[in-house]
């Protein structure tokens, strides 16, 4: 009987003191410490997906237009080439001509891409006319590189710079004359060149 009692008391005091720690732990805060870690760890995490989402979602503002089946202002990201926006435009028209073009182009923010009609430069009919044949040595002022407006009298690769340039921020030359609107060229020069170029 007493070997009940004593093992009674043993669980009793067993169980109190189990007790008294688990209070413990309660008020001195342990339990809002553990809450605490897994809040901030949640925040963190939290944090950073949305860091990853902002950058994944950065976009850029271009325009296409020339030889594409949906000309327009597109939204691409950042890190878009002009490949994509070619592809967002509809693909290409059966005129269009790569051959002055580089798809694999990093775009930038508010550029304008022309795509050339094939025929705009090598414009020759069946007759083969001594016009038609002169054509074929136009420098396009819309698509040409700074190598190839470098060639133009009194144009040197900072003029040629400032061309491209402005048909970037324009949307591209709507005719020659518009030349005359870019810093630097004057009416004199462009009396000098008009018989060099197209649009």
């Amino acid at each position: 009987m007493k070997k009940n009692y004593k093992t009674i008391g043993v669980i009793t005091l067993l169980v109190l003191v189990g007790g008294f720690a688990i209070y413990s732990y309660f008020i001195k805060g342990g339990d809002k410490e553990l809450k605490k870690n897994d809040t901030e760890s949640i925040f963190v995490e939290n944090e950073e997906k949305t860091e990853e989402v902002v950058k994944s979602e950065k976009k850029i503002v271009v325009e296409i237009k020339g030889e594409v089946n949906k000309p327009n202002v597109y939204w691409l990201s950042e890190d878009s080439i002009v490949e994509d926006l070619i592809k967002e435009a509809g693909g290409l028209t059966n005129g269009a001509d790569l051959t002055k073009l580089n798809r694999a182009d990093k775009l930038k923010d508010h550029e304008c891409i022309v795509v050339p009609n094939k025929n705009q430069v090598n414009e020759t009919n069946i007759s083969g006319s001594k016009t038609d044949l002169s054509r074929s040595n136009l420098i396009n002022i819309n698509t040409a590189n700074e190598t190839e407006l470098d060639t133009l009298p009194g144009i040197g690769l900072t003029r040629a710079k400032d061309i491209i340039r402005y048909r970037e921020e324009k949307g591209g030359f709507k005719s020659i004359e518009d030349l005359k609107n870019v810093k630097g060229i004057g009416e004199s020069s462009f009396e000098k060149l008009k018989d060099k170029i197209t649009t």
